[in-house]
């Protein structure tokens, strides 16, 4: 949380007018905290036990199609993401990117539908803390982000208030 919070002062801070890196950094910003808040939320989700539905529940379908929609809503981001062209200033910015909203689709996504799909409750309890990892290592991957981030920023010139770096 405390990473999505510095992007969007970074974000609010940098969107200076007709500066190419000020713009890449203003959309790629916003996408990343998109993408950020979506896997928030179906984390409190999974932690609140939203998931835990029985195959003959009427939710089952539901709760089954909304993983999926996680895993759509962030390929779509993902697609629109790559679309961006950045400066030579903000091509590790742009991969490290690119690579967590990879991770949130191919490992987080996957492992929800898995869980969600899964019917023991040990085999979910192990697919519970297998998603906490995977949670762990896309907070990481964001942690990267935000370096590459301040990097380009410090690169592209692009001034950056000192409360941000706390």
């Amino acid at each position: 949380m405390r990473i999505l919070a510095l992007i969007v002062m970074i974000f609010a801070i940098c969107s200076c007018k007709g500066n190419p890196d000020s713009g890449y950094n203003e959309k790629m910003a916003y996408l990343f905290q998109s993408c950020t808040e979506k896997l928030d939320e179906s984390y409190g989700k999974l932690l609140d036990g939203e998931y835990d539905v029985d195959k003959s529940e009427s939710s089952y379908e539901m709760k089954l199609n909304e993983a999926r929609a996680l895993s759509s809503y962030i390929k779509g981001i993902k697609c629109e993401a790559a679309q961006l062209r950045p400066t030579k200033t903000a091509e590790g910015f742009h991969v490290a990117t690119i690579a967590y909203m990879t991770q949130i689709v191919d490992g987080y996504g996957a492992l929800l539908i898995k869980y969600i799909d899964e019917q023991k409750k040990g085999a979910r309890k192990s697919l519970l803390r297998e998603i906490t990892d995977e949670k762990a290592r896309i907070v990481a991957l964001a942690d990267e982000c935000f370096a590459h981030q301040m990097a380009f920023l410090h690169q592209a010139g692009i001034k950056v208030d000192k409360e941000i770096r706390k």
